[in-house]
């Protein structure tokens, strides 16, 4: 009989199939499962050379997939250089400064400063003076270092004055179209060193030294031997001409070469999924989405299963909810990443939507807020209409004013929502009284039933990759800080596990690959110190 390279044996093996169905017991070939069961049955399998793992008991379950992240980004994070901010002790300008003026004393020359995580508002300076932070703020500890920081959701940016100078811009800077983001300027135009969205950031890294080969490796290196020290085995990256600029090139077109190199050659531990920022510049139009799409260049990938991409990226929301429902926003405070009117966004939107559908390209949207979901819902539904029968699995990516009217829709038009729940601790408190449902927002198990397929994905940096904390979340409908809302509507736990491993893999199109614990799939593991379904 055909022996085993590896027995798995003595575990709770929850496999993830579609009865959910446990086994003890499962033997692996080549990396492929080629046998599940019970302890007896698996015995045939070993060998002289079988490596046999003896899980103790615990439980087991197949390796976990983030499905929104941005990975590159993530691992130059996790460098000894960049400075984090996260958390609730940075409550105070002078944390931030001291952190930063240690960090320009130690830079060389031409080195720029970076770092990311801060919150305008938990800054008590800040919030006193009912402000965000600006230049002037950073300039008097950093006088000859350029200094890049990134709020904790990434779309907004604060540099200091040397950073504006070597970038070139002053008053004189000319005005940029509201689809490619704002620059603050004061009262007499002079800029105040904050730009929010991805086509100024692009703007002002472009003269920021990007990192090199090599050093994107390292970076590849760290996140993913951080995602497999949580379980996950397989994640998605945002990569693309939209963000050729962004985070010294981390968010641009050359880390997709350098994953494919790194796949041939046998060095990732974890598969990867790249939704392709296509807009040229950073730009929300469709003119800018299309024609970059257009020319888009790919590897050849030469094994999508450790290295693909079928799907284009684009924004709707900023970096918050903020083209809510008109019942929800009687005051019209709408803002998107396109700067039109309603009408004019709708259009524009929807019509790229059908396009990039056409052009056969799974499409994910940035998309948070209920005007904003309706709005891409319908576009979705229009693509349907006009060019049937295409497998695409498109997906909205954050959905947090989902209703369960909006999870139908979704259903009906097989339209997947990329969830987070690991940020439910901020926006439970923070934005539930602008959205539709209020306090029954983030009813996952709901809209489960109802026929949506959710994914489960972090978001990181911009919140932690421990796939169980999401999972907790889903599950008690209860923050870090003990604030719970309606636990009765929990999830089940076995419906949040499939969020985190089946259904990613089902919207990666992978689905008969990996994700479960079944015969012929990859074999993905991960073993857990404590059982979550106890």
């Amino acid at each position: 009989m055909l022996k085993a390279d590896l027995v798995l044996k003595n575990g709770k093996i929850a496999t993830v199939d579609r009865n959910f169905s446990y086994v003890e017991a499962v033997a692996v070939r080549n990396g492929w499962i080629i046998d599940r069961g019970t302890n007896a049955e698996m015995e045939a399998y070993i060998g002289p050379e079988t490596q046999v793992l003896d899980a103790g008991g615990k439980l087991v379950l197949p390796g976990a997939n983030d499905s929104h992240m941005h990975a590159v980004h993530t691992g130059y994070t996790l460098s000894p250089a960049f400075l984090d901010f996260s958390g609730p002790s940075y409550d105070c300008m002078d944390k931030i400064l001291t952190k930063v003026k240690a960090a320009c004393e130690q830079a060389g020359p031409g080195e720029w400063v970076f770092g990311c995580g801060f919150v305008d508002g938990e800054i008590r300076e800040l919030a006193a003076e009912g402000r965000i932070m600006n230049r002037y703020d950073l300039d008097p500890v950093s006088p000859h270092t350029p200094v890049v920081l990134t709020d904790f959701s990434l779309h907004s940016m604060v540099c200091n004055s040397k950073a504006l100078e070597l970038a070139g811009i002053d008053r004189s800077y000319p005005e940029i179209p509201p689809s490619t983001g704002i620059i603050d300027r004061d009262e007499t135009g002079e800029p105040l060193g904050r730009f929010h969205e991805w086509g100024t950031q692009n703007i002002l890294c472009e003269k920021c030294p990007i990192l090199t080969d090599a050093q994107i490796e390292d970076a590849i290196r760290r996140v993913q031997a951080a995602l497999n020290r949580q379980g996950i085995t397989s994640h998605t990256d945002i990569l693309g001409e939209g963000g050729e600029h962004v985070f010294r090139g981390t968010w641009g077109s050359r880390p997709m070469e350098i994953y494919e190199k790194m796949a041939e050659k046998g060095e990732l531990t974890a598969r990867v999924s790249i939704n392709v920022f296509s807009a040229i510049g950073g730009q929300e139009s469709y003119d800018a989405i299309i024609r970059g799409t257009e020319r888009i260049r790919l590897p050849k990938f030469q094994d999508r299963n450790w290295v693909k991409a079928d799907a284009i990226k684009f924004f709707v929301d900023l970096g918050a909810p903020t083209w809510l429902r008109r019942d929800c926003d009687p005051d019209n405070t709408r803002v998107t990443a396109w700067g039109g009117d309603e009408q004019q966004d709708t259009q524009e939107i929807q019509r790229t939507i059908v396009e990039l559908h056409r052009m056969g390209w799974q499409i994910g949207i940035h998309s948070i807020g209920g005007g904003s979901m309706d709005c891409c819902i319908e576009g979705f539904a229009q693509a349907n209409r006009l060019y049937p029968g295409k497998d695409l699995r498109h997906f909205l990516i954050h959905t947090d004013d989902q209703t369960e009217e909006t999870a139908k829709k979704m259903a009906k038009n097989g339209i997947l929502a990329a969830i987070q729940p690991s940020a439910g601790d901020l926006v439970f408190q923070g934005n539930t009284a602008s959205l539709s449902d209020k306090d029954h927002i983030f009813n996952y198990q709901r809209y489960a039933d109802l026929g949506e397929i959710q994914t489960g994905g972090s978001d990181s940096t911009c919140f932690p990759m421990n796939w169980r904390l999401g999972m907790q979340f889903a599950v008690t409908r209860t923050t870090s800080t003990g604030f719970a809302s309606h636990p009765e509507l929990g999830m089940k736990r076995e419906d949040a596990i499939r969020m985190y491993t089946i259904n990613g893999a089902y919207q990666e199109h992978m689905e008969n690959v990996r994700g479960s614990i079944e015969v012929g799939k990859a074999a993905d593991f991960q073993i857990l110190d404590k059982d979550v379904m106890t």
